[in-house]
């Protein structure tokens, strides 16, 4: 007995024999070339087969007995009544007919791919893989046995292995086969990550049956999944306006969102399905959470309000997420109104820092304080709440309670860098600068020194009446220099240098003052810090031509600017264009109403924490 034979009867329990599968090489029309001249009795097999699946098994089975009892060494007809046995649910006369075929063919591929695939639909993908590698190892140039073991190593998620396998197979001829390859390749690729590599096996599926809906879809999916929009479009457009489902149309919408194409034709198609009230309740809040994602929370409103309506208007989860929705939008009031009764019914502290964030829009600003401070004593284990209450208190100016807030919560939360920046920025609005870098600093390590608190630091250090501390210039610029490629450290090292020689009237820092910045734009081009910098910094040397593109640059990346605004007028009166300089003075007057940039920064903070203490979507009130 060979090895695959004493692994057939030692490993294959007899409750995996039983398990229906299709046998992948035995009673084929085209024989493999170890075959060629073994049957003696082809078409008596034929025939048999045919007896089965005209549902004659009994007669089927009996042919081939009579086969096999005249010709013993007959694999086709072995295998094909371990087949029938197996679909049957006979498991143990199966096994004891692929013993008997490996006895007699010890290295028939035959043999060992139908027992492969026994293994593969019994679930025993170990076993399988055994069988497959011995075949490989004996018959290197069969394509057979090496896709079916791509097949199996990809089902226990060794990708790396099994696309090792697959790079030896090509596309078989016959279209069925050749969608099967495709689709496993399309596995391989995305267990790999490599997801335009599965999208592309899956266009190329497609295209060998295209009017397949099940492959249209997959094909979308796929395309989805890698980013590929446009071709996720073209795909699932076609399956939608044929077979319409809530599953492909909420595609096409997820699609036209990441393309910015309109999708409101296929909303209403959707909001249209005739589906079974459940269905429908499930359609709605999918569509809402697809919108929300894509920051059209106008619209996932609306669909969160038809989900309440049709859910009897007492769902706590969807009457939440309505109001955060609202909220989302600008609908401030309604956003209370929704909450209001969730808070008298259900309250929780997710409620009440929702309220205060509405309140603190509405221009309630003591009552959003209160709200904050309520949702803190119901979660007082909870960092998000004493930020939200840290940032209110930031953006109402109330400096010295914030600063006790970040405090008592950098106690309970040592860890947290969200709350250090608070504090920081806190320390900073007191004017307590050493205490402002220290604790910008300290946020910094905890982020693992991933920029953002930097960039808090440089932002408030560079609007100091003061001028930037030497403190924060030491650290940001040591840090730019010890690491070339960080385009945050490298941004606001040169915007500090900048701000301290010109208040110093230093003109002969400017030079590595410009150097830094060109160094920076090149790092991060869309920084407006980064161009705007650079731009003030060439207007105040008079390089009048090249100043003029970097502030051009500048306003369109930050147009509420007054100074960058008022730097670029002052280009073009250099330059003598008239008009244009006029026309930036009118944008500097209407710049200079909006909010300061120490407001600009506080705003910033908030609406970052803010985000930290909402879920969009799906999350369920505390009991």
């Amino acid at each position: 007995m060979n090895r695959i034979a004493k692994q057939l009867a030692k490993t294959l329990p007899l409750r995996l024999l039983g398990a229906a599968f299709v046998v992948f090489v035995a009673a084929t029309s085209v024989l493999l070339p170890e075959m060629a001249g073994q049957s003696a009795s082809t078409s008596a097999t034929e025939r048999a087969i045919e007896l089965d699946r005209a549902g004659q098994t009994a007669e089927a089975v009996r042919s081939l007995q009579e086969t096999l009892a005249a010709h013993p060494a007959d694999l086709d007809a072995r295998l094909a009544l371990a087949d029938i046995y197996a679909r049957n649910n006979e498991g143990d006369k199966a096994a004891e007919e692929f013993r008997e075929a490996l006895r007699l063919h010890p290295g028939s591929s035959s043999a060992e791919t139908a027992l492969a695939g026994f293994y593969l639909r019994a679930g025993s993908l170990s076993a399988a893989e055994q069988v497959l590698e011995d075949a490989v190892r004996r018959h290197p140039k069969l394509t057979e046995p090496r896709s079916q073991l791509a097949l199996v190593l990809a089902r226990e998620h060794k990708y790396k292995e099994a696309e090792a396998e697959i790079r030896f197979v090509s596309p078989p001829a016959d279209l069925n086969a050749r969608v099967r390859y495709f689709r496993l390749l399309a596995s391989i690729h995305s267990g790999l990550g490599e997801l335009r590599g599965a999208a592309h096996a899956m266009e190329e599926a497609l295209h060998v049956s295209p009017a397949d809906p099940e492959l249209q879809m997959i094909a979308s999916i796929t395309d989805a999944e890698a980013g590929e929009w446009q071709a996720c479009i073209r795909n699932v457009a076609p399956l939608y306006k044929n077979h319409p489902s809530p599953e492909s149309g909420i595609l096409l919408m997820r699609a036209q969102l990441a393309s910015h194409e309109d999708f409101k034709a296929t909303l209403e198609s959707l909001r249209a399905l005739s589906l079974p009230d459940e269905q429908k309740l499930d359609l709605r809040i999918r569509a809402a959470e697809i919108l929300a994602s894509a920051d059209k929370h106008a619209e996932a409103a609306e669909e969160l309000q038809q989900a309440v309506t049709m859910a009897g208007g007492q769902d706590a989860t969807l009457l939440y997420n309505l109001a955060v929705e609202q909220y989302s939008s600008g609908q401030f009031d309604d956003a209370f109104r929704t909450l209001e009764p969730l808070q008298a019914q259900n309250d929780s502290a997710e409620i009440e820092n929702l309220l205060g964030d509405i309140e603190e829009q509405r221009g309630n600003t003591s009552a959003a304080v209160h709200n904050h401070q309520n949702a803190i004593a119901m979660a007082p284990g909870e960092e998000r709440y004493r930020l939200s209450l840290g940032a209110e208190l930031l953006q109402y100016r109330a400096y010295d309670p914030a600063v006790t807030v970040f405090q008592q919560a950098a106690e309970l939360f040592p860890n947290s860098a969200r709350i250090y920046v608070g504090l920081g920025m806190a320390y900073y609005f007191l004017e307590k600068y050493n205490d402002s870098v220290a604790a910008f600093l300290h946020a910094d390590k905890l982020d693992g020194d991933s920029g953002r608190a930097i960039s808090y630091l440089g932002a408030t250090e560079v609007e100091s009446a003061a001028g930037p501390s030497q403190g924060a210039v030491d650290a940001i610029c040591g840090r730019a220099t010890s690491n070339a490629s960080d385009s945050t450290a490298a941004t606001w090292c040169g915007a500090l240098l900048f701000r301290k020689a010109y208040l110093a009237d230093n003109q002969s820092a400017a030079p590595d003052v410009i150097r830094r910045l060109r160094v920076a734009t090149k790092l991060a081009p869309s920084d407006p810090v980064a161009n705007c910098s650079l731009g003030h910094a060439l207007e105040w040397t008079e390089q009048l031509a090249e100043a003029r593109h970097w502030l051009e640059i500048c306003v369109r990346q930050r147009p509420d600017s007054a100074e960058d605004h008022y730097r670029l007028s002052r280009v073009y009166q250099g330059l003598g264009l008239k008009q244009a300089a006029a026309e930036q003075a009118k944008l500097t007057v209407a710049a200079n109403t909006e909010q300061d940039q120490d407001q600009a920064v506080t705003m910033r903070f908030a609406k970052e924490m803010s985000g930290q203490s909402k879920i969009a979507v799906h999350p369920k009130p505390d009991p």
